[in-house]
Order: C-alpha cells, then structure tokens, then sequence
C-alpha cells in the first residue's frame, strides 16, 4: 500500500470523527484501534526482524494482526476502548500541540504524547465521560489526522522517512495547514452541534 493510499485511510477516519464522532462513537473508536493496532504490529516485526518499516511482507501481516485485535477489542470492550482510545486521542493531541508550535525535539514531543496520554487514559478510568467531552476530543483529534493524511496523500510528507522534524517542517512552511485544521474544527463543532449538550455518560452510549 502506498504512502498516498494510506494517507487516503487516515484523511477517511479523521472525517468520519470530525463529523461523526459521538453519533458512532462504538464504530469510530473501533476504527481508531485498528489504525492504533496497524501501527503497532508493524513497529513490533520492525523491530524484532530489524528490517524498515512496511518493507516486508511480515510487516503488512503484522500490521494487520494487530489492527484486527485492537479494533475487536476496542468493539466489544468498554474500559479497553475508553482507556486505550482516549489515550491514543491524548497522544495524538499532544504531538499534535508541539508541532502547531514548530517544535521539531523528538524527545519533547514523545514527553507530550505521553503525557497527553496518561492524562486522558486515567480520565476515562476513572470517570463516565460526558458525551461534551467526546464530541470536542474526537472533533480535535479528527482535525489531526485529516491534516496528517492529507499531507501523505500530497507527498508532503513521505511515509518510509516520516518523523516529528518533517512534519514540523511542513507545517511551518504556510498558514494553510493552520486554515485547514481549525476549518475542521469549526466544521466538526457545527456537524456535531445538537451532541454539546449531551451530558449522559458514554458508557450509556455504548449500551445503545
């Protein structure tokens, strides 16, 4: 799969929590495991197998594995798809923070991830998160990702050489990215308007 089809899958999932994100949160956040489960397989065989990401058959096999466990996972498991979805939307929130401020340190960004991370992930384990909550969060993080997929699916950024320092690059390059990303969010808070009252739990949403 090439860097502009994958770069297709992430704009796709991004639009689909950009404007869907409460209405289906049980499916999206399935989704967002599954991508999150890509990811890690294919760093997992990566790095035992010691060979270049995607660059293998066993990667693409790897990669599928573990976006099929995390996204049944995130289906059919409440607190797995709280804490680990929430988490990975903390993640990606926070890298996302660092690079909106052109900071291009691997080791800062890795620090706010994880952060963003932990935060987000004891939240969702502690508490039943309000459906406001989850409306601007997946609102937030969709923006992210449709802006990082459209980059792939440009060539701004390539996928064999991707890191912090090109994304940052790129990013701070033009005010289009900026544009692009809070028309998303202003797009995402107007699809999504008639959920930000919503106050039950979204432990009450996935009964349904």
């Amino acid at each position: 799969m090439s860097g502009t089809a994958i770069g297709v899958a992430v704009a796709l999932i991004g639009l689909s929590l950009v404007v869907r994100g409460y209405a289906t949160i049980r499916a999206i956040i399935s989704l967002f495991g599954g991508l999150i489960g890509f990811a890690v397989g294919v760093y997992a065989v990566s790095r035992f197998t010691d060979t270049p990401l995607l660059q293998t058959q066993t990667a693409w096999i790897g990669g599928a594995i573990g976006a099929a466990v995390f996204g049944l996972l995130a289906f059919f498991v409440y607190k797995f798809a709280m804490i680990g979805g929430l988490a990975a939307i903390g993640y990606t929130l926070g890298v996302s923070a660092l690079v909106a401020a052109h900071v291009d340190n691997r080791w800062a960004s890795l620090a706010a991830g994880i952060v963003g991370a932990v935060v987000l992930g004891v939240i969702a384990y502690r508490f039943d998160l309000p459906g406001l909550v989850l409306v601007i969060l997946t609102t937030l993080v969709g923006a992210s990702l449709v802006t990082l997929g459209t980059m792939l699916t440009m060539g701004k950024v390539a996928l064999l050489t991707f890191s912090q320092a090109s994304l940052t690059a790129v990013v701070a390059d033009g005010w289009g990215w900026y544009a692009l990303y809070l028309g998303l969010v202003a797009l995402g808070l107007v699809s999504q308007w008639r959920y930000l009252k919503v106050r039950s739990s979204v432990r009450t949403k996935w009964g349904r």
